[in-house]
């Protein structure tokens, strides 16, 4: 292993400021091309200009070296096994691991639960707004994992989340111990394993050599 991976480079922070993305606003909607009107595209804007000013996603990602071992990919210094056929794949030639968490916050959550009842359209159109910007959030995070392999001469894979493929979501537990995203961010887990803010994305990506 390199010495640019063998020692983790720490938890590092970030935060951005987005706008949503209309069409992809519109697709987590279900829209399929039909004709908005100018009230729905008047609401559209206003509650895209809502949520561009209050959400604000944060993150957290660590580089940590990752060996094989025989229940899954091991990531040093953390409790963290990383199994399945897809991560085989994944991390393969990987000569470490970044790991990724990002949230919203408790916001978006708030929103839905007030607006439900008396704003079901303005809930709908603002709860998409906020998936489309926590998954901004995870590619500016992501970007920054690009950048630190980038500099050390090294290519990231993509991106993979728990609950993917084969990958499964009892590795959250492990995964948000190693970030300190409960502290960090205040993500936590329920009995089920998902997270809480709703709003949050938890991932792997590999780092190998070109």
């Amino acid at each position: 292993m390199s010495a640019a991976c063998a020692a983790a480079t720490g938890i590092l922070a970030g935060a951005g400021s987005f706008s949503p993305d209309r069409s992809e606003v519109l697709r987590y909607l279900g829209h399929r091309g039909q004709e908005l009107g100018p009230e729905l595209e008047g609401r559209l804007s206003a509650v895209m200009a809502r949520a561009a000013a209050e959400v604000r996603p944060r993150w957290v990602w660590r580089a940590c070296p990752v060996t094989p071992g025989p229940e899954g990919f091991v990531v040093g210094g953390t409790g963290l096994v990383l199994p399945g056929r897809s991560m085989e794949v994944l991390l393969g030639d990987a000569r470490a691991v970044a790991l990724l968490a990002v949230t919203c916050g408790p916001g978006p959550d708030a929103v839905a639960a007030r607006d439900a009842s008396r704003d079901p359209v303005g809930a709908l159109v603002y709860d998409a707004c906020a998936i489309d910007l926590v998954e901004q959030g995870a590619d500016a995070c992501n970007d920054a994992v690009d950048a630190w392999a980038a500099a050390r001469g090294l290519v990231p894979t993509r991106r993979y989340s728990p609950g993917y493929g084969d990958l499964p979501l009892s590795v959250q537990p492990a995964l948000l111990e190693a970030l300190d995203a409960g502290r960090r961010l205040g993500v936590t887990l329920t009995e089920s394993l998902l997270m809480v803010p709703m709003k949050s994305v938890t991932a792997v990506v590999g780092i190998g050599p070109a």
